[in-house]
C-alpha cells in the first residue's frame, strides 16, 4: 500500500516540476520519439532524459530535406522525493523534507510535419536526427527511426 501511494505521490510531484517531466520515466537514457497523444497529429515529440542536454532534433525525409525542431526545451536536474516516507513528510507542516536532485537534463523537442499526407504514405523511410552535448564535452548524434503515422 506504501508503495503504491509513493508512486502516486511521485508521479504527481514529477508533473509539477515540468510537463515533459511527468511523460517521462526519469532514466537516465530514456528516449522517445512520438505524436503525443490526444495532440496534434502533424507534430513529433522527441524527449530525451540524458546527463547532455538535447541541442538540435531534426526530421530527415527519404529525399534528404530537413525539418527542423521549432522548439526545443531543457529541464536541468528535475527534483523528485528519495522514498515514500519523504513524500509523506511532505504533508506535515515543519517536517524535514529529504529530496535529491538527479544529474540529468530532461529535453522535449517538437517538430512540425511538412506534409503529413507525404509522412503518412512513407514515414517507415523518415528519420529523426538528435544532437546531444556540446562541442567538446562529448557531444553525440543519434539517428532514430521516426514514429508511425498517426493516421495509419
Amino acid at each position: 500500500m506504501r508503495s503504491r501511494l509513493g508512486g502516486l505521490l511521485l508521479a504527481a510531484l514529477s508533473g509539477c516540476t515540468a510537463g515533459s517531466v511527468a511523460e517521462t520515466a526519469l532514466e537516465p537514457g530514456t528516449i522517445t520519439v512520438r505524436f503525443a497523444p490526444g495532440g496534434l497529429a502533424n507534430v513529433i515529440v522527441v524527449t530525451t532524459v540524458d546527463r547532455q542536454p538535447l541541442r538540435s532534433a531534426m526530421l530527415v525525409a527519404p529525399s534528404g530535406d530537413r525539418v527542423p525542431a521549432y522548439s526545443l526545451d531543457v529541464v536541468a536536474s528535475p527534483i523528485v522525493a528519495e522514498t515514500p516516507a519523504d513524500l509523506m513528510a511532505m504533508t506535515t507542516p515543519g517536517a524535514v523534507r529529504s529530496v535529491t536532485s538527479l544529474a540529468t537534463m530532461v529535453s522535449t523537442a517538437l517538430i512540425e510535419l511538412p506534409d503529413p499526407a507525404r509522412y503518412a504514405k512513407s514515414w517507415q523511410e523518415w528519420r529523426v536526427q538528435l544532437r546531444l552535448g556540446d562541442h567538446g564535452d562529448g557531444e553525440r548524434s543519434l539517428m532514430l527511426d521516426a514514429p508511425p503515422s498517426p493516421k495509419i
